[in-house]
């Protein structure tokens, strides 16, 4: 193992990828890194290509891809690694991203409904990241998020987020237009179902990252498809499920800031800031 010249991540060398994979490392290119994951493409002398991937919690995709069985997915094993660690290899496949073809306006909510309804038949005891789906596992997740924004705002860290903001929000989660959007249908959902997230291939979709996959309304992911197509949702969903993308996003951020990355504390300061003020425009649309 060595560790990553940037992040506090351990990753398997060269050697330990070849007896992984029963063929010398000829190359291996790292796609995306950032302090709580990395992603490689391998290729080997047998001429084959592998995603290799290692990341730090908070995670459960090595566990939802041991209990997941559907067509949706890449073929994956995981691997042993260092500590509370994951790291997996995963099938490499050649196909293009949703965000990468031509895609008339009109066709993308179909593709949305197509998405849900195959996510929704995954099968198997599929593990979940966060549990918004009844008001009482709201209201428990919302007081802990404004706990970590209490924090992080006492202890001088966020200076842009304020105590005046976080009673803002901590109001309008109690609303009724975010309890009608958790009355929505609610079911299995990816989490960050951006196009990029989507390979199209010959024989259907291919959904990637699962890293954290939660239980509430299955439209969310309809509001993050649409949005990484540049694609307003608020014309194909409850103004509420749009403001639950964006406040699930900022809830990320500051967990991950007094938790997982404390590194980018100024940083997402101004990320909350920017979402808790859309959060409010969408309100008064």
């Amino acid at each position: 193992m060595y560790r990553h010249p940037s992040f506090d991540l351990l990753l398997h060398d060269d050697d330990e990828l070849t007896k992984l994979l029963d063929s010398s490392v000829l190359e291996r290119a790292t796609i995306h890194e950032w302090p709580l994951s990395c992603v490689q493409r391998v290729r080997t002398a047998s001429g084959n290509s592998y995603i290799y991937k290692v990341q730090a919690p908070p995670t459960i995709e090595a566990s939802f891809y041991n209990q997941a069985r559907s067509k949706l997915l890449v073929s994956v094993r995981e691997i042993e690694a260092e500590g509370s660690m994951s790291a997996m290899i995963m099938e490499d496949v050649n196909a293009p991203r949703l965000n990468d073809i031509e895609l008339e306006q009109t066709e993308i909510p179909g593709i949305a409904a197509e998405l849900l309804k195959q996510i929704g038949e995954i099968e198997g005891d599929l593990p979940i990241f966060l549990d918004i789906s009844t008001e009482e596992h709201w209201t428990a997740y919302t007081e802990m998020v404004f706990d970590d924004m209490r924090f992080l705002i006492h202890e001088g860290s966020f200076k842009q987020v304020d105590l005046e903001l976080v009673s803002s929000l901590s109001d309008w989660s109690k609303g009724s237009t975010i309890m009608n959007a958790l009355h929505t249908q609610v079911g299995y959902v990816h989490g960050d179902l951006k196009a990029d997230n989507v390979l199209v291939t010959p024989d259907g979709y291919r959904v990637l990252d699962w890293q954290r996959p939660i239980r509430g309304p299955v439209l969310l992911d309809t509001a993050t498809l649409l949005l990484s197509l540049g694609i307003d949702p608020t014309q194909h969903v409850p103004i509420g499920i749009v403001q639950l993308h964006h406040f699930l996003h900022l809830a990320w951020f500051a967990q991950a800031a007094r938790r997982w990355v404390p590194q980018g504390k100024g940083w997402f300061d101004g990320i909350i800031k920017g979402m808790s003020a859309e959060i409010a425009r969408l309100e008064h649309q």
